[in-house]
């Protein structure tokens, strides 16, 4: 499909994301770096329960948030950015059996709802995204298959291209400590809970990753500025069961159609 290229460069954007915090050498600016108001919902004075997160450098609280992220069994992942040049939005609850459940929207070239459960992956394309293939194969797909669930094996050469989201221990392989340039900022708060706040700039791309303070020290939020893919990427629902339920009805067997 024309799509794993889209789907390829989304993946390449994911894990920019995912290790930003642990990729360049260097030591703690902290102290003399730049200081983070809060982007997200919430007052930027707002404190931990005492995880004692902010007493440390910002390069042990992006070591130790790395290894909370990698122990998570589960987790949902949203991306909202830029991606090849066109807008894409990302939302995906992924474990680390490679049962998964949610949608890939990739602007102009339409969407696809995606489950994956066992060693079979159902997806359902939009109109949008038929179109897109071009040429008489998408017309013809959007006239036999339209909006209708598909199903077929996830070792498929197609399906391939969209499970790689599936396993959320390949979406969390990036998340690797080591030496990094982390700024600490201020606390703040994502969605309620209280955060801390790290930063770091690679060429024109600035990043800024807000950690739990609650709890393990996860990754909550990161939002990518400047570049040519800018955007946000949020996790949640951590170490949740993933609802990836087999759809039922109308679902088109894509294998026995050859």
């Amino acid at each position: 499909m024309r799509s794993t290229t889209t789907l390829a460069a989304l993946c390449a954007v994911t894990a920019l994301a995912l290790t930003a915090c642990g990729t360049d050498d260097g030591k703690d600016a902290g102290k003399s770096g730049q200081k983070v108001s809060a982007s997200s919902k919430g007052s930027p004075s707002a404190t931990s329960s005492g995880s004692g997160l902010e007493k440390l450098s910002g390069p042990e609280i992006a070591d130790k948030a790395m290894k909370a992220m990698k122990s998570a069994k589960s987790l949902t992942t949203d991306l909202d950015g830029i991606v090849d040049g066109s807008p894409m939005k990302y939302h995906m609850s992924s474990d680390s059996e490679g049962e998964c459940a949610g949608k890939i929207s990739m602007g102009t070239d339409g969407g696809v709802e995606l489950i994956k459960t066992g060693d079979l992956v159902y997806m359902k394309f939009d109109r949008a995204f038929w179109k897109s293939q071009g040429g008489k194969d998408g017309e013809a797909a959007a006239a036999e298959i339209g909006d209708r669930w598909t199903k077929s094996k996830a070792t498929g050469a197609d399906a391939k291209d969209f499970t790689a989201f599936c396993d959320s221990d390949t979406m969390l392989a990036g998340f690797e400590g080591g030496p990094n340039l982390s700024h600490k900022g201020k606390t703040t708060t994502v969605d309620g809970k209280p955060a801390i706040t790290l930063t770091e700039t690679e060429g024109k791309e600035t990043y800024t990753v807000y950690i739990a303070t609650e709890g393990k020290p996860y990754v909550l939020k990161m939002v990518v500025k400047g570049g040519k893919e800018p955007g946000t990427v949020t996790f949640s629902d951590f170490d949740k069961p993933v609802d990836a339920k087999a759809p039922t009805g109308d679902v088109v067997d894509l294998d026995s159609l050859g």
